[in-house]
């Protein structure tokens, strides 16, 4: 009994305590609260460099707190953001022990702003590298720290996001070097981390609409967005049109991410992302609309700390056509880049008739059989270029083209029309046949040209499948080495292809579809390396609006083709790389330049080590010339133009085994 009565006066006591605890915290609560802000605002301050003020904050009710007119300033600048009030409810427990702990909160009109002219923002600041997601290499240079970064970005969604929150017209709006995008939404609403909302965006006069979901769950690391238009048009991505006249649409979006940091070492993403009624249009990419009924990727992100890597398990589809897809990039010890591709069987009639809509326009519509499979192996240390390691190769089994599509390959193996190109318009159209007075069979072409041209553009024509690997790699090294496109790779198949099918608009897809028009042609024998010949020698462009190589007899030498010497055939394959530069092959007195006597040492010792012409030729050759056609009138001085060994080099490096 008297232990009872113990115990109830400790029970007392406590409660006694826990009320005037309470009730004093209930008279200085919003000393508290302010002392708590300060603190973190100061903590964040000191990090970003940012300023935060507001007009007042108190409580509201037991468990409510409220910040009234919050400003965030950029430390150059106006104001980054604004919002007019911040209700937010807490455990009042969590308040005794100094701690503030979020539950629902609610936003009212807040309002981002951001604005760049130049080199002066009031947002790139937050783009810069801290020590945290960077990594000393020596006294003055830093790298940065893959795995910090990500780390630090689904921390501040995972840590700082309430699991509700009320959001109440939200706008946004960037004025990037005078271009104007703007965001608004009348009302968010996160519920247990789940959100659904409509948006207003608008870039200059387009407006949009759209749906936009989610799901953020910090417990799985998971998180979700799924964007869609609301009503009857598409969603474009903003800005990108004016940063980079990238044009990218759909109907519908969805992403699926999964973030762990693994072991402390790695951090790895994994996911999905679904994409359906996909537009792309650029330049580079293609003259038209490409068009993608469905895009998806199944993919493994891994992130160290000097690494980035799309893990090989990664799966990307387009249509019904998917492929394995591996890729890392290293900044330590030395940048490396890899990317890895195979696919060692699939079914052919797949692969073509997956090929977006918009794309290949000569392939579209083709109808094959067969299996297909494919590698692309490729290792760079960007240090040391020679050290490239790079494999490629399209192989096929029981393989057969059932139909033609839009372009009927065969069509070089008899008379046919051919246009020329000058700026993606058609400079000149003539006919490829004995109706064209300057139409030559490969039996009226004089071997010295022939062997001259092949040993300029591809010494071993005859003798590939039409491809050169080794040259490819060759080129990749030479324009990485020189930082711009100085060397090519095209072999007279390839060249061939590019001339009598495609336009001279240069981009991505044109040459992918150049490759993979060659291969067809190539792999099933669909014309003969002689034709194949025949029709380049009697297509290419040899001077200004001058095609084929009889023109070009003509255009320098006023004489038949089946006349020329070979000096004279050594010169007319050296236009053929540069087409209108032969105004700079001759000084000032009427002889050839130094780097056209190179070229002519370099490709008559490849022709007698081949044996297309004999030793007594081969020391009787001459590096000269005498121009007797309408060319001679457009030579221009040698002091008009730049003559440096880097223009020679590159002149000489288009001869090719």
């Amino acid at each position: 009994m008297r232990k009872s009565k113990i115990y109830k006066k400790i029970l007392v006591l406590i409660t006694l305590t826990v009320l005037i605890l309470m009730a004093s915290g209930f008279f200085i609560r919003d000393k508290v609260l302010n002392h708590l802000l300060g603190a973190r605002i100061e903590s964040l301050e000191n990090k970003t460099g940012i300023t935060i003020a507001y007009d007042k904050a108190n409580f509201s009710g037991f468990n409510s707190i409220e910040i009234h007119h919050l400003n965030v300033n950029p430390p150059k600048g106006d104001t980054l953001l604004k919002v007019d009030l911040i209700k937010v409810r807490f455990n009042p427990i969590a308040l005794l022990t100094m701690r503030l702990k979020f539950g629902y909160a609610e936003v009212v009109r807040p309002k981002l702003t951001l604005w760049r002219r130049g080199t002066e923002s009031n947002y790139l600041f937050l783009l810069e590298q801290t020590e945290k997601d960077s990594i000393p290499v020596s006294s003055d240079t830093i790298s940065i720290n893959y795995k910090s970064r990500i780390d630090q970005s689904f921390s501040l969604i995972f840590k700082h996001i309430p699991n509700s929150i009320n959001i109440r017209d939200f706008k946004a709006e960037a004025n990037i070097n005078n271009h104007h995008i703007a965001f608004n939404m009348e009302e968010l609403h996160i519920d247990d981390r789940e959100f659904e909302s409509v948006a207003i965006v608008q870039e200059d006069s387009l407006v949009e609409q759209w749906n936009i979901g989610g799901i953020i769950q910090p417990a799985t690391g998971a998180v979700g967005i799924k964007i869609s238009p609301s009503g009857s048009s598409i969603v474009q991505i903003p800005y990108i049109h004016y940063r980079w006249g990238l044009l990218l649409a759909f109907d519908s979006l969805n992403i699926n991410l999964h973030y762990r940091n693994r072991d402390g070492e790695i951090s790895e993403i994994t996911g999905n992302i679904r994409t359906h009624g996909q537009i792309i249009n650029h330049i580079r990419i293609s003259p038209e609309d490409v068009i993608l009924d469905s895009g998806s990727a199944n993919f493994k992100l891994n992130f160290g700390k000097s690494y980035a890597e799309i893990d090989s398990s990664t799966r990307i589809t387009y249509n019904r056509q998917s492929f394995q897809f591996f890729a890392r990039y290293d900044n330590l010890p030395e940048k490396q880049v890899k990317i890895h591709i195979h696919e060692p069987d699939f079914d052919a009639a797949t692969f073509f008739e997956s090929l977006p809509q918009g794309l290949f326009t000569d392939l579209a519509g083709i109808k094959v059989k067969g299996r297909l499979s494919f590698l692309l192996n490729f290792d760079l240390n960007i240090a040391q270029p020679d050290s490239l390691k790079f494999t490629a190769w399209l192989k096929s089994r029981d393989f057969s083209i059932v139909k033609f599509g839009n372009t009927d390959f065969r069509m070089i193996n008899r008379d046919f029309q051919y246009s020329a190109y000058e700026n993606g318009k058609v400079a000149r159209s003539f006919e490829v046949g004995p109706g064209n007075p300057n139409f030559k069979r490969l039996d009226q072409i004089p071997k010295y040209l022939q062997y001259a041209i092949m040993t300029s553009e591809d010494g071993a024509f005859f003798h590939h499948n039409g491809f050169l690997p080794d040259a490819i790699r060759e080129s990749i090294i030479t324009n990485i080495k020189q930082k711009r496109f100085a060397r090519g790779a095209s072999t007279i198949s390839m060249q061939l292809v590019k001339n009598a099918f495609l336009t001279h608009s240069k981009n991505i897809t044109r040459k992918i579809e150049e490759m993979l028009i060659t291969w067809l042609i190539e792999s099933e024998h669909l014309s003969g390396k002689e034709r194949m010949l025949e029709v380049y020698l009697n297509i290419i462009e040899t001077g200004p609006m001058i095609y084929g190589v009889n023109e070009a007899a003509i255009f320098y030498f006023n004489k038949d083709v089946s006349k020329l010497t070979l000096a004279e055939s050594i010169f007319v394959a050296s236009i053929v790389p540069r087409p209108k530069w032969f105004k700079y092959a001759f000084d000032s007195n009427g002889n050839l330049r130094e780097h056209m006597k190179a070229y002519y040492d370099l490709v008559s010792l490849k022709m007698l080590g081949k044996e297309w012409i004999s030793q007594q030729e081969y020391e009787d050759l001459l590096p000269k010339v005498e121009l007797k056609g309408p060319a001679h009138k457009m030579l221009v001085p040698v002091d008009s133009i730049p003559d440096s060994d880097e223009e020679n080099k590159d002149f000489l490096l288009r001869v090719t085994d």
